[in-house]
């Protein structure tokens, strides 16, 4: 396994945020970088597994990023066009 990944666990969304915030002035190429915060799920799974499904989904965010929604048409583009939710690990 070569992906950089920083799972994150107690923190606030506020204290998530400075984190990848400085991580990413940090790192020579931020968006390699796999965030991600814990959820009743994912504190269940073995470590390698989790890091191979939080490798999947951001291969798959990479290569289809969610639409921007254009707020100024008055539609909401993301919930036109959202795909179905992933594991539910980041």
């Amino acid at each position: 396994m070569s992906e950089r990944v920083i799972i994150m666990h107690g923190f606030e969304y506020q204290e998530i945020d400075l984190i990848m915030r400085a991580v990413k002035k940090t790192v020579e190429s931020p968006r390699d970088v796999i965030f991600a915060k814990t959820t009743e799920n994912s504190l269940t799974m073995k470590l390698s597994d989790l890091i191979e499904d939080l490798s999947q989904d951001h291969a798959y965010l990479r290569d289809n990023p969610p639409p921007v929604a254009n707020h100024s048409s008055g539609k909401d583009s993301e919930t036109e066009s959202r795909e179905p939710e992933q594991s539910g690990t980041t």
